[in-house]
């Protein structure tokens, strides 16, 4: 009887060692995909530094986050070259939606193996920064720095220019862009609104 009794109390003892308990926490697990690097834009530069990460990280979901719904893009040089081509289109009505379509088909191009675009922005010497409690503008140079190959040569060109970015805090406090100006240097022939309109349906 003792040994019958040893022998059930070890085989449900060993079962119970492979049963999970089904009030247990389970083991932390890392996310699906990966975040990006983001910070709450407390600040209007903290909105400019997430959407140099974003750009850079190809994360279209921080890149939206950095703009308000009533967003809108200008162009004024690029759009009356484009006008004078019969392509001004390309230019009009770009909201926060064809931003982000814009962008969606932009960054595919360059995660592909040995295509890049690197984004930087510096402040601008010539043109000083005005932020207030609510509302700020803030011009940035740019330097794109796009690599692209195919089997045979990998080609680099350099796009430089000149932007202001309008920002906006709103009730939560968060700050976001609504109005993004491109100033393309004198005597360029390409600019950051010409790459961007390439990618837009």
């Amino acid at each position: 009887m003792k040994k019958t009794f040893l022998i059930v109390l070890t085989v449900i003892l060993g079962l119970g060692g492979c049963l999970k308990n089904p009030v247990a926490t389970r083991d932390a697990q890392d996310p699906a995909g990966s975040t990006g690097t983001w910070d709450t834009p407390a600040t209007p530069e903290q909105v400019l530094i997430n959407m140099i990460y974003a750009y850079n990280e190809k994360n279209i979901q921080n890149y939206q986050l950095c703009f308000a719904n009533d967003f809108i893009f200008s162009a004024t040089e690029d759009s009356i070259e484009a006008e004078a081509q019969g392509n001004g289109y390309l230019f009009r009505g770009w909201d926060k939606s064809v931003e982000v379509s814009v962008t969606e088909n932009l960054f595919p191009s360059f995660t592909a193996e040995g295509n890049s675009l690197d984004m930087v922005l510096s402040p601008s010497s010539d043109y000083p920064d005005s932020i207030g409690d609510s509302l700020a503008v803030m011009y940035r140079e740019y330097s794109l720095r796009i690599v692209t190959a195919d089997s045979l040569d990998a080609d680099t060109t350099i796009i430089q220019g000149l932007v202001s970015f309008s920002s906006s805090r709103n009730p939560f406090n968060w700050w976001s862009i609504y109005f993004w100006q491109e100033i393309p240097f004198d005597g360029t022939d390409y600019s950051w609104a010409n790459l961007k309109a390439e990618y837009r349906n």
